[in-house]
């Protein structure tokens, strides 16, 4: 749910710079958004991810589910916080902001 925008006009380093650690935030299109997931949301997230996890197990793959994470796609003024994401492992290595 997104509760309030905010015009900020900030870069998505800015935006990782500033409020990089901070849940309550992602930007879209340069714009600061607050979100607040709700708990049944937060339910079916926890299903889906569980979900994931054993296929994961079950196919004994290097793929892991984040707690949180920040991700932002390149080329854009974006930097979204995913309910849920597949991470592979090994590409890890390639991202200079997985630290």
């Amino acid at each position: 749910m997104i509760l309030s925008a905010t015009k900020t006009g900030i870069s998505p380093e800015e935006f990782i710079a500033q409020y990089g650690d901070d849940e309550r935030y992602e930007l879209i299109d340069g714009e600061l958004i607050e979100i607040e997931p709700s708990g049944s949301h937060e339910q079916v997230v926890a299903l889906i991810s569980r979900k994931f996890n054993v296929e994961i197990d079950r196919l004994d793959v290097p793929y892991f589910i984040p707690h949180r994470c920040l991700i932002q796609p390149l080329g854009t003024f974006n930097a979204f916080r995913p309910d849920l994401v597949v991470l592979d492992e090994g590409e890890l290595i390639n991202e200079p902001l997985w630290a």
